[in-house]
C-alpha cells in the first residue's frame, strides 16, 4: 500500500467534519483539511475514558466527579490516490468530533 504524510496543521485546528456516520454511529467519510476522504477499512475501536480516579479528594468521591467518555476509531481512509491512516475520536460529553493523522513519516 502506498501512504502519503500529510501536512501538519497549523496551531488553528479546524474543527473536524464528519460527513457521513453509518449504523451504530460508524463514521464513514470525513473532511480532513479540506480534502474529503473515504473509509475503506475501520483497523480497531475502542472508549477512552477521562482519569476520573483523579478527581477524588481525600475525604472520597463527592458529587462533582464526572466520567467523560469518547469512542475511538482507528481507520484506513483515502481520497482518489494513496491510503492514509487516520484515529477518529468522537466525545459523547461534548458532542464533538477530532481527527488526528496517524500515518507513517517518510
Amino acid at each position: 500500500m502506498f501512504e502519503r504524510k500529510l501536512a501538519t496543521q497549523s496551531s488553528s485546528k479546524p474543527p473536524a467534519q464528519i460527513c457521513q456516520v453509518g449504523t451504530e454511529g460508524v463514521p464513514v467519510e470525513f473532511i480532513y483539511q479540506g480534502i474529503r476522504f473515504h473509509i475503506n477499512q475501520v483497523l480497531s475501536n475502542y472508549l477512552q475514558t477521562n482519569q476520573w480516579w483523579k478527581e477524588i479528594d481525600s475525604n472520597g468521591i463527592d458529587d462533582q466527579v464526572s466520567e467523560q467518555v469518547s469512542k475511538i476509531w482507528q481507520v484506513e481512509a483515502a481520497p482518489i490516490g494513496a491510503i492514509t491512516t487516520f484515529e477518529i475520536e468522537y466525545n459523547q460529553s461534548s458532542k464533538q468530533w477530532q481527527i488526528r493523522s496517524t500515518s507513517r513519516s517518510k
